[in-house]
């Protein structure tokens, strides 16, 4: 399997994707928040929020808004409509993301989080479902599928008793899902198990040789190049 040879990323460092990743929904949310709060403050009606600036991120499972709003399938992912399903979704990306981390596997993790949303959203417009998509369960759903597979035996807390094994953390996750599963309708149900697919998936073909994130990883190197500063050396 293809692995990354440098050193595991620091807080804050230019290479972590784990604090990338964080930062785009954490700026997504406070901004459509943002939004919010003008339109409370301007005495526009909310209803008019929602159809001018949240519909325009979330995913509608019908064909026909999806060719009017194609950039929904890449934006729902990013949003979310709540505070605390916010906040779940971040703790559980932090806990399975620092596993890929540790794993030499950081550059990994955002191709897993594309794609984990993007071929869950696809199948979600087949769905015929009468709630939109929105929030990175779905992402998360793969980056946590794609730590497991990629490291079972990893322990959590080494210093405590010789760790935690990540099969329990896994566990964890997969109740407290099953418990919000009941609460929430089926095609939104299957997008979480196809962005778990898709994680797996993912991993799978990166043991082969197969790395699906390669695409992203030579576009980033060429923005990189194309925006460094050039040392022009004079004679």
């Amino acid at each position: 399997m293809q692995e990354i040879r440098s050193e595991k990323p620091l807080i804050g460092a230019d290479n972590n994707s784990l604090i990338a990743v964080l930062s785009i929904n954490l700026i997504l949310f406070v901004l459509i928040g943002f939004l919010k709060v003008v339109y409370y403050l301007s005495s526009i009606p909310i209803d008019q929020f929602y159809t001018q600036i949240v519909q325009l991120t979330i995913l509608f499972s019908n064909w026909q808004i999806l060719v009017r709003q194609p950039w929904t399938l890449f934006t729902y992912n990013w949003a979310h409509d709540g505070f605390w399903i916010l906040l779940t979704n971040m703790i559980w990306l932090t806990a399975f993301g620092i596993v890929l981390q540790e794993s030499n596997a950081n550059k990994h993790l955002f191709p897993v989080y594309f794609y984990g949303g993007l071929v869950a959203g696809i199948v979600y417009c087949f769905l015929g479902s009468s709630t939109p998509l929105i929030g990175a369960s779905s992402s998360v759903m793969a980056i946590a599928t794609a730590a497991l597979l990629l490291q079972p035996q990893y322990r959590l807390l080494k210093n405590i008793g010789g760790g935690i094994p990540l099969w329990v953390l896994g566990l964890c996750f997969i109740v407290l899902q099953g418990f919000s599963f009941i609460h929430i309708q089926w095609a939104t149900i299957l997008a979480s198990l196809i962005g778990a697919a898709t994680g797996a998936l993912y991993i799978l073909l990166l043991k082969k040789g197969i790395d699906l994130g390669k695409w992203m990883h030579q576009l980033l190197h060429l923005l990189n190049n194309s925006l460094a500063p050039k040392n022009n050396s004079s004679i």
